[in-house]
């Protein structure tokens, strides 16, 4: 597990000059969480968003003002899931087998993308890969392959329910989209045992409805004040991932295998995608093997939260972490083995292949981090420019700025601009709605090639009367060359013309 831990924390520093600046849901996290510290301006911050990770910046912010602060809690949270899932994997499978599932899961593309950056995907997939691997040992009792386990107690297996409760809340508070997950979860778990295995473990079903209900009584509390139902944040949730109909499950059909655990894994990958259909063939004929129910549960849970995903949100391979974990799992075994005798050989060449191919793939996505790092570039030298005009200067140790005057900047790009400017932020619906702070300036952020912003000839018809002070931007980065257009005080709720 060690050398595990170590290869993801040298992945992630290796990382870190390629995506320098914060992207847009890392600087919504980010300046939530600067905003519960200093009262500074967040940006499009909404009732979708689960209060975990701002917590935990708070937290680093606390310490350090900075973005390499924040960026620190993105590595923490990679080293809890890629330890979950070495404890869950070794668990199961042994540790030379678990090791290997845990290696591939890390080279994968997916996971080399994001774990550089302060999100809640990877964080959010150990703690459900925690919660599956809790929901196995309630059943199994023993952290040993099935076939070799032999008979267990009923005793003690109960305990394991409400842990699992424990990392399905975890997860919540980190990530709202974690319930599809933990319903996937909990359908491949009634499937696979059957609800009579369940009822058998009242006492820790008991104990698991306990710890949830007491765990999300200040999230229904909060859900009710803010939205005005107890399901609003959930609901917000759902309607936030910008569902495709069939449009998010075609993405993943497309991507599947290699582009979301990369050549190794994505072998591996369809290998446990395998596995498990022969083995509900099996159990439906009535003719298990020991592993079987197992095996059913890991890969119908990976398959139905990619579905249930596919379906309600657009695609994306970090939505869908937990399946490449799971899938990737079951792949390990199976291949182990049909390989009998030779599995030893199998797994050291998945385990040297997953390592070798680490470092091409990283340059790959280093390399394909070009284009976003050349659209922030630009972002940052408008947010400096932005924050000079109202008194604070961007310190290099810190990567944002602290206003000493009330700014307000409209653009296409709120977070980013608003966490390294400190300024608050507004959009165009903002301005046509007329919900600009009054008797304030406001900036206007026009780029050469950007995206949701007035032109700079109706920036001058909506001033009227009001002067415009204009500021020439270089052009720095992909967006061109830009201007900064700042109008005098904006009346209150008068809404704009044309």
């Amino acid at each position: 597990m060690v050398g595990v831990l170590v290869l993801t924390a040298a992945v992630w520093a290796a990382l870190q000059p390629s995506v320098p600046y914060l992207g847009h849901d890392e600087a919504v996290y980010a300046a939530k969480a600067r905003s519960w510290l200093t009262g500074a301006p967040s940006a499009q911050w909404g009732p979708h968003r689960a209060p975990g990770l701002p917590a935990l910046g708070f937290v680093a912010l606390a310490v350090h003002e900075s973005v390499a602060s924040v960026r620190v809690v993105g590595l923490l949270l990679a080293l809890l899931a890629f330890a979950l899932f070495c404890w869950a994997a070794t668990g199961l499978l042994g540790p030379a087998r678990g090791i290997v599932a845990a290696l591939l899961v890390l080279s994968g593309p997916g996971f080399l993308r994001r774990i550089p950056e302060f999100l809640t995907d990877i964080g959010t997939a150990g703690l459900l890969a925690g919660a599956a691997y809790c929901l196995l040992r309630a059943q199994e009792g023993g952290a040993v392959p099935a076939r070799r386990a032999g008979p267990h107690r009923a005793g003690g297996r109960d305990r394991w329910v409400p842990a699992a409760a424990g990392f399905a809340l975890g997860a919540f508070y980190l990530r709202y989209g974690a319930l599809a997950g933990i319903l996937a979860l909990a359908l491949a778990a009634v499937v696979a045992w059957g609800p009579r295995a369940w009822l058998a473990r009242w006492r820790g079903l008991l104990g698991a409805a306990a710890l949830l209900a007491v765990g999300l009584a200040p999230h229904l509390v909060a859900a009710e004040r803010v939205t005005g139902s107890r399901v609003g944040m959930v609901r917000a949730s759902v309607g936030a991932g910008h569902p495709e109909g069939l449009g998010g499950l075609l993405t993943y059909v497309r991507m599947f295998p290699v582009k979301l655990a990369g050549p190794w894994g994505g072998v591996v990958m369809a290998a446990g995608l395998v596995a498990g259909m022969l083995a509900a063939w099996r159990l439906a004929r009535r003719r298990p093997r020991p592993e079987d129910t197992r095996t059913v549960f890991v890969v119908l849970a990976a398959v139905a939260l990619v579905v249930s995903l596919g379906l309600a949100a657009h695609g994306e391979p970090r939505f869908v972490f937990l399946s490449v974990f799971l899938l990737t799992l079951a792949g390990v075994a199976v291949l182990a083995e049909w390989a009998g005798a030779r599995a030893r050989l199998l797994l050291g060449a998945l385990a040297a292949g997953a390592v070798a191919t680490m470092p091409v793939t990283g340059l790959l996505v280093a390399r394909g981090l070009h284009d976003v790092t050349s659209q922030r570039k630009s972002l940052v030298a408008a947010a400096a420019e932005l924050a000079v005009q109202s008194g604070g200067v961007v310190g290099h140790s810190t990567g944002f700025a602290v206003p000493t005057r009330r700014c307000v900047v409209v653009t296409g790009y709120q977070p980013e601009v608003g966490w390294y400017s400190g300024c608050a932020t507004a959009s165009l619906e903002q301005v046509r709605s007329g919900e600009l702070p009054p008797n304030a300036p406001v900036s206007y952020l026009v780029f050469a090639r950007g995206r949701d912003q007035l032109p700079p000839a109706r920036v001058r018809r909506l001033a009227a009367d009001r002067s415009v002070r204009v500021v020439e931007l270089p052009a720095v980065g992909s967006l061109g060359a830009g201007r900064l257009l700042t109008v005098g005080g904006t009346p209150s709720r008068t809404p704009a013309r044309g």
